[in-house]
């Protein structure tokens, strides 16, 4: 849930020493892929740029002080899964690979060091209505992906990003939004893909894994670790989970955002979550709950799409004759132009109220995970309350949970909220990131424990 085209790679960050870490726990080279990983598909190499090149990327995109960086290899992975609905498909995503030079494999060994491992870091991206904005695509039009060349040409992570089902290889499937089955199935089986094109490939893992995601990338990385802990620890070390801004509770978000009388920060999003969940559920029906036509919504969600074009599909947006935008759709329509007022109150109401009742399902809050986890956000954020991470924060801090929760002050950001830059939600994302990777190393490091 957040806005397109962040600048990640354009923060400065100081993290001594983050280059030379390979990994400090699960550094054994055991080979956990060879019992049968076998849902890889096809591999398509898009982008091999060597250390030199990637530098001069560095240097301009992220710190001008740099004096190190991996090589940049990045590969589509196309990959078998099963969607919400228990059917089999083949989804697709990136996967870029850190390739380190004979100079500095010799330098770790000058120091007493093992050769040159790699650990996996599994990002979840925030929303997304286009299906050239999923990861593989922006990889192959832009020649990289910009939060690809921080963590893995920077950081030397392998990192792993999910195109998500409906995008990509699979966008004739309608996408699977705040779905905790879909995207814990999604995210896990991209890393089993990509682990076993790495193995195939002679990559050496050292079998860590970190997970991140901001938004609905913070939703689907927390289920993602939940299924890694449940089903797939025996193959990796899941060293730490950074979930930023996610709406971890959908009941809790619900019960605020359906209010007949109250504007719609985005209606964009609220409109994805009901035309998702009336898909994906067999006993709630579109009609039922939403104004605008099925039709409206599958012309605005069919991936061609951005933010405000899909408003003004939904009737919450506006142009004039002249094709001039009179209307963006941010705050200025109320809740009961999208939905009907009976659904409305009825969900207020009602405890058993179906839509109700299938929020509850995806609720991300009813487990205590053993990984380390540091919730992510910002605390005036104005699309997912802070209260999201304080409150899961909180409910697995009293469960005996390793977690930890970091709020940061909007004074902090490097673009402040204005009329060009209209929310914190968005604003807030390069220094989530930079946040996320400081503790990310400082686990790899040793730092923590």
């Amino acid at each position: 849930m957040y806005l397109k085209k962040s600048a990640v790679y354009a923060v400065s960050l100081s993290l001594v020493g983050f280059i030379s870490a390979c990994g400090v726990s699960g550094n054994d080279g055991t080979d956990s892929v060879s019992g049968g990983l076998n849902n890889l598909v096809k591999a398509t190499v898009i982008d091999d740029i060597n250390a030199s090149t990637m530098l001069q990327v560095i240097h301009t995109k992220i710190d001008s002080n740099a004096t190190n960086a991996f090589g940049y290899k990045a590969v589509k992975i196309s990959y078998k899964t099963v969607g919400q609905d228990d059917k089999p498909l083949v989804a697709s995503g990136l996967l870029v690979i850190p390739t380190a030079t004979a100079q500095y494999q010799q330098y770790r060994l000058s120091q007493g060091k093992k050769p040159f491992s790699v650990s996996m870091l599994c990002n979840n991206h925030g929303t997304i209505f286009k299906d050239t904005e999923a990861p593989s695509n922006v990889e192959l039009l832009n020649g990289s992906y910009p939060q690809a060349v921080l963590m893995t040409g920077y950081a030397g992570f392998a990192a792993i990003y999910p195109d998500y089902i409906g995008f990509g290889d699979s966008n004739t499937t309608v996408h699977p939004y705040i779905l905790k089955k879909a995207a814990a199935r999604e995210a896990v089986d991209m890393l089993k893909a990509s682990m076993t094109y790495m193995k195939n490939n002679n990559v050496v893992l050292n079998y860590q894994l970190y997970i991140s995601g901001y938004s609905e990338g913070g939703y689907n990385a927390l289920a993602m670790a939940e299924e890694v802990e449940k089903n797939f620890s025996d193959k990796v070390n899941l060293m730490g989970v950074a979930p930023m801004a996610g709406p971890y509770n959908v009941e809790a978000l619900a019960d605020v955002d359906l209010n007949a009388t109250q504007p719609m920060a985005y209606p964009a999003f609220l409109a994805d979550l009901a035309y998702s969940y009336t898909h994906y559920y067999n006993d709630v029906n579109l009609s039922d709950i939403a104004i605008p036509s099925l039709a409206q919504f599958q012309l605005a969600f069919s991936g061609q799409y951005d933010t405000v074009p899909i408003h003004i599909i939904l009737g919450m947006g506006a142009v004039d004759a002249q094709g001039n935008i009179t209307d963006y759709g941010f705050y200025t329509h109320a809740t009961n132009e999208l939905f009907k007022d009976s659904f409305i109150s009825d969900y207020q109401n009602n405890q058993n109220n179906i839509m109700r009742q299938k929020f509850a399902e995806n609720t991300l809050d009813n487990s205590t995970p053993r990984s380390k986890m540091n919730f992510i956000q910002c605390v005036d954020d104005d699309i997912i309350p802070f209260s999201e991470s304080n409150d899961i924060y909180n409910k697995f801090k009293a469960n005996g949970a390793d977690v930890t929760l970091t709020p940061i002050p909007t004074g902090m950001l490097s673009q402040q909220k204005d009329a060009t830059h209209p929310f914190v939600h968005v604003n807030c994302v390069p220094a989530a990131y930079a946040t996320a990777v400081k503790w990310f190393a400082a686990i790899r490091n040793g730092d923590i424990k």
